[in-house]
């Protein structure tokens, strides 16, 4: 390739024209090594006064744009066709600067990778327009990049031009939605007339020219969202060292360049290297079309987040209940205001938290404000941000950023970082929450911009409010109106690990009418990830167990059967994830009332109820309620159980417990007949029991298990069992808490018969005194202290009126015995029933025969006294008598 050079001098009115013509398949290169023609002047109608340079090239429009003035540096130009034409004109007086240097060259197609690419990877420049000199069209850039090239680039392009480059995605994969990207971050590709000077700024800085600098004697470029010049405007741009990324809202695009009619040769900073002009990179982007990446309308950007039903399957993966949302991927025209509307259903809260926001002005000089109008919203800010819960206004930042929960975009795959609380984040008060983002100066030279998390918080809770209820029970819950529905754990986030709560604790109480029972079916139910806990079946029982390995971290759900109100009785407790995955659990209550309590201590920070929840129906049944008072007070008793039930009325009561409660200041005394059993046996511990039938004694409120007994024919004193309640042997025995009850519960396993007797004892004044070691000096005569009805093998005292009633109360039956009674009401006790009624006739009508007799012979004998008075008596008295 040969080089060529041209020096020329001209008289001023004379006109110097260069015609060069080479293969069609080649170019040229002009290189204006000296360029000294004139006056340029950029405010004047006329730019080129005293002369001017033209270059034209055949085949392509005239654009009749000028050079002139005084160029430092080599300028190159790099032609489109295979003919350039060269002209000079001067005019005026010969005074005027005149010196013209150029040097040509031809580069061939393969040589001009800049402009064209390698051959292995060529750049798809567009469709040039016919009639113009350089409008094209871009179609598919996703399947090879896209460049936008100024005129004759990589050299200076031509004066008073104007281009339109269309860029357009015609093909969109099904559920995508295409955006158009064009930016240049390189600034060796980025020359422009006027370029910014950048001396007075940090060295670090990256300045733009924009909006208000691009007045009519500087090149700009134009952006418009849309296929034509009637769409919103995303950015004007006429100078800078890089582009930043302007994207369209839709698949099409247009931008537009123009150049000014007059001009100085471009020349290149640097000798070695004179590139001019610029080159844009075109990206297509893909969003997901159900995203909130984009706006769907151009007129507006408006977003509408709403919530999934909770009531769907969906609520426990979190789909549509919660998730991410960022502002526009595309950019956005100036005055443009960006409304966030979310919406949940009733009894929904939202909660948001900024994860990021940013924004940053990327102009200088009068460029800082696009100043394209002013609205009411922004005031004088170039970004605001407000929040709105309803009619109250949460948030307003005027160019500042909100409250930030910074901390959570730390988090990944390998790091959990803390939950958000309420002083980094905004919760509504109701179901509906909107956000306003405004930008004066657009986004695209002005990038503004937020990552936020949402989610709607589902405060239902089901039921009715618990009576007396406050903050510790506001997760209590009462059912009792609908006869049948379901039941779920709460899907309050607050209520969790993950919105910022420790430990929580769940109450459901079913309660039916007389009549009426309740039956509830567990359907699944999950502990958490990695549950720390075993559940297990009581040998005993044959109910589930919740065997714990950390006591501090405790999860479980657990049914109870409410036989009293103030009496709760174990059921059932479920804490590892397999517990329910055979098939669901049924319980039916002994009473009217069933509770279902769900716990959940020392969760973790991720934790909540996406994996640990359960899942429950109910429903009443009519069912005839227990005829018998199975809770008694009294001074003793007795109680038989059987298997199957003897009557009716053994079979309505079954499953229910009896409560024996004794009076403050005394205490109880439980006599069965059998063994004690381990309260938990060991897996290898053999089993001394012949039957699974057992009786169990609970104490206390709420009921602990104190003692297993393995059941034997009621009335075997070498096989009696004693039980006394726990303040029988405590040390604090004056300071009574509560009065001491005995809650015995019959297993019937198999057929089998037990029984039980209760007595209400107390201990006599001196064997008190002795417990509290005080010390007490008793004489031989001195029974003060000591009480009259005592069984002496219990040390205790038990109410006269179970003293010789013809049943035996202490264990030994000394209350019955004939030192106690005698021997006629030993005789009496020991009759049967009917021969003890007929005795008991005959000795009444004996009674009564004697008392008649009794009464005969005493007016008999009043008689015999009266007569004898009147035969020893006074005369007078006689005489009276006569008369």
């Amino acid at each position: 390739m040969d080089n060529y050079s041209t020096q020329a001098a001209l008289q001023p009115g004379n006109k110097l024209s260069i015609t060069r013509t080479q293969n069609i398949s080649e170019k040229h290169e002009l290189i204006f090594d000296e360029f000294k023609l004139g006056r340029y002047e950029a405010s004047a109608l006329d730019g080129c006064p005293d002369g001017y340079m033209q270059l034209s090239e055949l085949g392509r429009p005239f654009t009749g744009g000028s050079w002139c003035g005084t160029s430092s540096g080599p300028a190159a130009y790099y032609s489109e066709t295979s003919t350039v034409t060269v002209s000079v004109k001067l005019f005026g007086s010969p005074q005027l600067p005149f010196k013209f240097s150029l040097r040509y060259r031809f580069v061939s197609r393969r040589e001009a990778v800049v402009r064209f690419g390698s051959p292995a990877a060529p750049l798809e420049r567009g469709q040039v327009a016919p009639g113009t000199y350089c409008t094209r069209k871009f179609e598919e850039c996703y399947r090879r990049p896209c460049r936008l090239q100024s005129p004759n680039y990589p050299g200076m392009y031509p004066r008073n031009v104007s281009c339109y480059w269309s860029l357009r995605q015609k093909f969109v994969p099904k559920c995508k939605h295409a955006m158009i990207a064009v930016r240049q971050e390189a600034a060796h590709k980025m020359h422009m007339k006027r370029s910014i000077n950048v001396a007075g700024l940090n060295k670090t800085a990256r300045a733009l020219r924009a909006w208000r600098d691009c007045t009519g004697e500087r090149d700009h470029l134009i952006f418009y969202d849309g296929g034509s010049t009637n769409d919103p405007v995303l950015a004007k741009y006429c100078g800078g060292d890089w582009l930043p990324r302007v994207v369209s809202r839709g698949p099409e695009m247009l931008v537009a360049f123009h150049s000014s009619p007059f001009s100085i040769p471009l020349h290149s900073p640097q000798a070695h290297s004179p590139l001019r002009g610029f080159e844009l990179d075109v990206d297509v982007i893909f969003a997901d079309s159900d995203s909130l990446d984009y706006s769907r309308t151009s007129t507006k950007c408006e977003f509408d987040v709403n919530s999934t039903n909770p009531d769907s399957d969906e609520i426990w993966t979190g789909r549509g209940r919660k998730g991410r949302l960022v502002s526009p991927k595309h950019s956005l025209p100036p005055n443009t205001t960006c409304t966030y509307k979310f919406m949940g259903y009733p009894g929904d809260l939202v909660w948001i938290s900024f994860i990021s926001y940013s924004q940053r002005a990327l102009l200088v000089g009068e460029s800082a404000h696009a100043l394209l109008g002013n609205s009411s919203l922004s005031g004088e800010c170039s970004a605001r941000l407000r929040i709105w819960d309803g009619n109250l206004l949460l948030e307003d930042k005027c160019d500042e950023p909100p409250k930030l929960c910074d901390h959570s975009a730390l988090s990944n795959s390998s790091r959990v970082t803390r939950p958000c609380s309420l002083e980094e984040s905004y919760l509504s008060t109701g179901r509906s929450l909107l956000i306003q983002h405004y930008t004066e100066d657009g986004t695209a030279l002005h990038p503004a911009s937020f990552r936020l998390k949402y989610e709607f918080v589902d405060t239902r809770l089901g039921g009715e409010p618990w009576p007396d209820q406050d903050d510790s029970k506001r997760c209590y819950r009462v059912f009792k109106k609908p006869h049948q529905g379901e039941v779920t754990s709460p899907r309050n986030i607050f209520l969790y690990g993950r919105g910022g709560l420790r430990n929580i604790e769940c109450v459901y109480r079913f309660e039916a009418d007389p009549g009426e029972r309740v039956r509830i079916i567990l359907n699944n139910a999950s502990f958490g990830i990695n549950p720390t806990c075993e559940t297990t079946m009581d040998v005993h029982s044959n109910r589930l167990t919740c065997d714990h390995y950390n006591k501090n971290r405790i999860v479980e759900l657990s049914v109870w059967d409410l036989p009293w109100t103030d009496v709760e009785l174990p059921k059932a407790c479920l804490c590892d994830n397999t517990s329910l995955s055979n098939k669901p659990l049924v319980f039916l209550s002994s009473s009217r009332h069933l509770e279902l309590h769900f716990t959940a201590k020392d969760m973790n920070m991720t934790e909540d109820f996406t994996v640990l929840h359960f899942h429950a129906t109910f429903e009443i049944i009519k069912m005839p309620s227990c005829p018998r008072q199975q809770r008694v007070r009294g001074y003793g008793g007795d109680v038989q159980f059987n298997t199957p039930p003897a009557d009716r009325s053994e079979l309505l009561c079954g499953g229910l417990p009896w409560l024996v409660e004794a009076r403050f200041n005394r205490s109880l005394f439980l006599l069965s007949w059998g063994a004690f059993l381990s309260l938990k046996p060991r897996p290898d511990e053999p089993t001394r029991c012949p039957t699974t039938n057992r009786v169990l004694v609970y104490s206390g409120k709420p009921p602990k298990l104190v003692r297993v007994v393995c059941p034997a024919e009621p009335g075997q004193r070498p096989l009696a069992v004693h039980v006394f309640s726990e303040e029988w042997w405590g040390e604090d025995i004056h300071i009574q808490q509560r009065p001491p009850n005995f809650l015995v519960e019959w297993i019937g396993a198999e057929p089998g018969i037990s029984a039980f007797s209760w007595l209400e004892i107390s201990r006599s004044r001196s064997s008190l005194l002795q417990q509290l070691q005080v010390p007490v000096n008793i004489s031989a005569n001195d029974t003060a202290l000591e009480c009259t009805h005592k069984c002496p093998e219990l040390d205790a005292c038990i109410n006269p009126s179970l003293w010789c009633d013809g049943k035996d109360h202490c264990p030994s039956g000394w209350d019955e015995s004939e030192t106690q009674c005698g021997a006629t009401s030993k005789l009496l006790t020991s009759l049967p029933g009917a021969a003890l009624a007929a005795t008991a006739a005959v000795v009444s009508t004996l009674l009564f025969l004697i008392c008649l007799t009794l009464h005969r012979l005493r007016v008999k004998r009043r008689r015999r006294l009266a007569k004898k008075k009147l035969l020893t008596g006074p005369r007078l008295f006689d005489n009276s008598l006569n008369s």
